[in-house]
């Protein structure tokens, strides 16, 4: 079993965003260890378009996401119109974000001690090097998805305009009056997967077809005893954030999810 590994996932389209990840992984985060590279089906067969020494290609099962896709089309009488729809469900647009599940797959933990998820697209601005070594114990370390107001709570991540009796029940099952993290990125300590985590993250998904986050609701039910703000920044940087905040830029981070310029 080795130490650590960084995750990446995404389809053919976004390739090319797949390849300017990596190298700034490689040449500004300074990591040259194992890079798994999660496929969808679009890709299998093509393993020769990611070439490079530490990536490792894994191509599961293309999950079954029909439920959740058309969820919308069950309402087809809502006076919302399609533009709700397309506000409340961007999982309509976005669903290979749910082949994200996979990072909570087995055989991260049985090949790895401690994995970093990033999303495709992710800009790099210094060496990796100390998020990687922050030590999560059994923690699953993420940024808050309401930084810095904390204004926002896990409520706002599902709709019940559309299915309110749906909302209704998930409020009865968990607290969504807290804090929730960001799914772009997290670091996990292998340890914190069960043999069935992959599995409930897709049952919990089936089920609350009303996320309005693709997959990070998701991740948020799930976790959501687990979840530790991941450190936010030292004397000398910021860690990570969806973009610079004011009177910062990207020099003031190690990476940005969605950098202004």
């Amino acid at each position: 079993m080795k130490d650590f590994c960084i995750i990446l996932m995404f389809d053919r389209k976004f390739l090319k965003k797949a390849h300017t990840t990596i190298h700034q992984i490689r040449e500004v985060g300074l990591y040259t260890g194992d890079i798994v590279c999660i496929i969808s089906d679009d890709l299998e067969g093509h393993y020769h378009l990611l070439k490079g020494e530490n990536i490792i290609v894994k191509h599961f099962e293309e999950i079954d996401k029909s439920k959740i896709i058309h969820a919308p089309e069950k309402h087809p009488g809502d006076a919302a119109g399609k533009e709700l729809v397309r506000e409340c469900f961007p999982m309509t647009f976005k669903s290979i974000h749910y082949h994200k599940f996979y990072c909570a797959h087995t055989y991260f933990k049985e090949n790895y001690k401690k994995c970093l998820y990033l999303d495709t697209g992710m800009s790099i601005f210094k060496p990796l090097d100390k998020i990687i070594n922050l030590d999560c114990g059994d923690k699953f370390l993420a940024h808050c998805d309401a930084y810095p107001d904390y204004k926002t709570k896990l409520s706002g991540q599902f709709d019940k305009v559309i299915f309110p009796r749906l909302f209704v029940k998930l409020a009865l099952e968990y607290d969504l009056d807290v804090d929730s993290f960001q799914a772009t990125m997290f670091l996990f300590n292998t340890k914190i997967i069960k043999d069935d985590t992959f599995d409930e993250l897709w049952r919990l998904a089936n089920i609350y077809i009303n996320s309005k986050t693709n997959d990070q609701a998701i991740w948020n039910l799930y976790f959501m005893d687990k979840w530790e703000q991941i450190q936010i920044k030292d004397e000398e940087t910021y860690y990570y954030d969806f973009y610079e905040r004011d009177g910062l830029t990207q020099d003031d981070y190690i990476m940005i999810k969605y950098p202004k310029i």
